[in-house]
């Protein structure tokens, strides 16, 4: 009984303390074959809305950032800029780290809007990224102070044409979380990583308890 309130414990705290608010920030769902590439309409991606999406795997030897596909900010089947975005709840006053690893398809010249805002549509931050690598990842971060219960990021092209930027490892944590991204970048493990980690411990202290 004891061992396995430990154990639920300890995937409780694991998953609160890297909670990300973003759905699919990853692009992991649905899913595509190895090697290939598919457009999806919005609502066949879990959680975004917008336009159409183009989800990588793999294509011309172009990993993920994070796991295993990725997305393509412009969607085939489109002659000019779109934008996808996501709404998720926020506590007023609350301060928030967002990241996402992004990088250009084609050229350097390749630019996209990156926008947060409140309930009401006003801005809370406002960006454009026209520093990009050609099928090398960067990482952007920043934070934010929600002044709504709901708050929404939005990525919007500014290139026209179906070759646009990827996109992966959409993350929102509260400021006393490290965001997603920055595990990628740093030598610290990733979340599910620390969660083995942690339950190993547990088991090991729970053997010896019984042991004693």
């Amino acid at each position: 009984m004891k061992m396995t309130l430990l154990f639920l414990l300890c995937i409780a705290f694991c998953q609160n303390a890297y909670a990300n608010l973003i759905l699919n920030g990853g692009f992991e769902d649905p899913q595509v074959p190895d090697r290939s590439w598919q457009w999806f309409t919005s609502d066949q991606v879990v959680g975004w809305e917008g336009s159409n999406i183009e989800i990588w795997d793999s294509l011309n030897r172009f990993e993920a950032y994070q796991g295993e596909q990725h997305a393509e900010l412009n969607a085939h089947g489109q002659s000019g800029p779109f934008s996808i975005f996501q709404s998720f709840a926020t506590n007023l006053g609350e301060t928030y780290e967002v990241s996402f690893a992004y990088a250009a398809r084609r050229n350097q010249s390749e630019a996209f809007n990156f926008d947060i805002t409140d309930a009401s549509n006003s801005i809370l931050f406002t960006s454009l990224l026209n520093q990009h690598r050609v099928k090398n990842w960067s990482t952007f971060n920043t934070r934010f102070v929600a002044t709504s219960a709901l708050t929404t990021i939005r990525f919007t092209t500014v290139n026209q044409g179906s070759y646009g930027n990827f996109l992966d490892a959409v993350s929102v944590v509260t400021s006393s979380q490290p965001s997603l991204a920055a595990f990628r970048q740093s030598n610290v493990p990733e979340p599910s990583t620390i969660m083995l980690i942690l339950l190993a411990i547990a088991l090991l202290a729970v053997k010896r308890f019984w042991k004693s």
